[in-house]
């Protein structure tokens, strides 16, 4: 009967898993196939904007 809770425990965590890292890995294949030359294009503009404020300065 324990062998049963731990093979079913084992079963849970493995598909969990799975799911879980199908996720990241059809999120990365997705950039890197339909991202084109635009990955980062929202990025670079955040940098762009955020490079010339000042920093706050704290008193």
């Amino acid at each position: 009967m324990i062998s049963f809770f731990t093979d079913l425990t084992l079963l849970a965590l493995c598909v969990v898993g799975i799911t879980a890292l199908m996720g990241s890995i059809s999120q990365f294949i997705a950039v890197k196939l339909f991202g084109g030359k635009k990955v980062f294009h929202f990025v670079d503009k955040s940098k762009s904007f955020q490079e010339n404020w000042s920093p706050v300065k704290r008193r």
